[in-house]
């Protein structure tokens, strides 16, 4: 089972969270059904950005809820050089109280060099 790591960088990609910290929200999610009775929310922007002229895919992202491995999302995304992509991010629970998230990509330049990032640790604010 993978575990979060401590967050990390690499030259061809940026990574950053907006907001951060994230606040309550509260706006039920109601399109999982593993959230559709929990009314304590969070919505926030994982922003990706290619840093040089060659372009980046995504292809698979590993999520973390207070240190635990939740799910892995596996859709391709390729972000043109210079380019950016915003992944929409919203996460529920059933304890109205502070909790921290993370996720960690495996990315693939259009060289064929291939590379992890694990992306910050955010900050999901109490109610």
């Amino acid at each position: 089972m993978p575990v979060p790591t401590p967050p990390s960088t690499h030259f061809r990609v940026m990574l950053k969270v907006d907001p951060e910290p994230v606040a309550h929200s509260g706006k039920p999610i109601t399109d999982v059904a593993a959230c559709r009775n929990l009314k304590y929310t969070w919505y926030y922007d994982q922003i990706v950005h290619a840093e040089t002229g060659i372009g980046i895919t995504i292809q698979w992202r590993e999520n973390f809820f207070d240190g635990r491995f939740t799910s892995k999302n596996s859709e391709k995304i390729w972000i043109k050089g210079n380019g950016t992509v915003v992944l929409k991010t919203r996460w529920c629970s059933a304890f109205g109280r502070f909790h921290y998230t993370q996720a960690r990509f495996r990315f693939t330049d259009d060289e064929g060099g291939q590379f992890e990032v694990s992306g910050p640790w955010v900050r999901l604010n109490a109610p």
